[in-house]
């Protein structure tokens, strides 16, 4: 029983470091995942806006047409 509880005793600091570096990867990876989602958002609103702006130099090209510009 006394080598039994000297194992325990020498294993108890290995594993509360392996049970930090898991929850730190864990809250490491959350951060990840949200920039990456904000990424996506913001690459979605650029997608947008460039369209808008096709659009509006479309309609320069016919308004200077029609002046014969």
């Amino acid at each position: 029983m006394n080598e039994i509880t000297v194992i325990l005793t020498a294993l108890l600091p290995s594993i509360g470091a392996i049970i930090g570096v898991y929850v730190n990867l864990q809250t490491e990876m959350t951060k990840v995942k949200s920039r990456v989602y904000n990424l996506e958002g913001d690459r979605d609103e650029l997608k947008e806006l460039v369209k808008e702006c096709i659009g509006g130099i479309n309609e320069l090209k016919i308004l200077l047409a029609k002046k014969g510009i």
